[in-house]
C-alpha cells in the first residue's frame, strides 16, 4: 500500500515537472519571436499584409547629426545608419490588397520636419533603387483612408492582388545648411497600414 502512494507520487512529480518544463520553453520561444521582429495589421477575410524587420523595434533614429547633401545621405552605409524592412502579402484569391508605408514622428524628436531628409528605396533583381527623390519629411494633414495617421508621412502605396514581399531600406539625415543642436534628437517609427480594395 504505502509503495503504490510514493509509485503515484512520483507519477505526480514527474508529470508537474513536465508540465512546468514545457512552459517554459513554450514562453522561450513566444519571447524569442516577439523580439525577432513582426508588426502584423490583418486586414479583413484571409488577406494580411505583415511588416517584418530585424532590429528589436521598428523605431529608427539619427545616429549622424552632421548635415549633409542628398548625395552623400543616399549613400549612407555605416551601422545605424539605414533601416532595413519587408512587407510581405497573404492574399486570397478574390481580394487585391493596398497598403502604405507611413512614418510616424516619436514624440521625444526636437529637430525641425524642415530639417530633415527622408529616401526610401526597394529592392529589385537584388539591388535598391529609389521609391522617390529624397524629400523633406512632410507631414499629412489628417489621417488617411488607409489608417495613416494626421502628422505622421506616407512614404509609397502599393497595390498588390499576388502574395509578395517587397525589400525596403530607409535613410533619413539632417539635409544640408540646417543648424542642429548636437543633443537634438529625430526618430521615427516606420508602420505599415492596410486594407482589402
Amino acid at each position: 500500500m504505502i509503495s503504490k502512494y510514493k509509485t503515484k507520487n512520483v507519477v505526480l512529480i514527474v508529470l508537474a515537472i513536465s508540465i512546468i518544463f514545457i512552459l517554459i520553453i513554450v514562453f522561450a520561444f513566444m519571447m524569442f519571436f516577439k523580439q525577432q521582429k513582426e508588426n502584423v495589421n490583418e486586414v479583413v477575410k484571409n488577406s494580411i499584409v505583415t511588416m517584418n524587420y530585424k532590429t528589436p523595434t521598428n523605431s529608427f533614429k539619427i545616429v549622424n547629426l552632421t548635415p549633409m547633401s542628398n548625395e552623400v545621405g543616399k549613400d549612407l552605409r555605416e551601422e545605424g545608419s539605414y533601416f532595413d524592412f519587408s512587407v510581405s502579402s497573404k492574399i486570397s484569391s478574390d481580394d487585391s490588397v493596398q497598403y502604405e508605408i507611413t512614418l510616424v514622428k516619436d514624440e521625444n524628436s526636437n529637430i525641425s520636419d524642415n530639417d530633415i531628409v527622408v529616401y526610401l528605396e526597394k529592392q529589385n533583381s537584388g539591388t535598391y533603387a529609389k521609391v522617390a527623390d529624397p524629400q523633406i519629411f512632410t507631414p499629412i494633414g489628417k489621417t488617411t483612408s488607409l489608417g495613416s495617421p494626421a502628422k505622421s508621412m506616407v512614404l509609397d502605396e502599393v497595390t498588390l492582388s499576388s502574395e509578395k514581399v517587397e525589400n525596403y531600406r530607409l535613410r533619413l539625415w539632417v539635409r544640408e545648411g540646417a543648424i542642429v543642436d548636437s543633443t537634438s534628437e529625430y526618430s521615427v517609427t516606420v508602420k505599415v497600414f492596410a486594407k482589402v480594395k
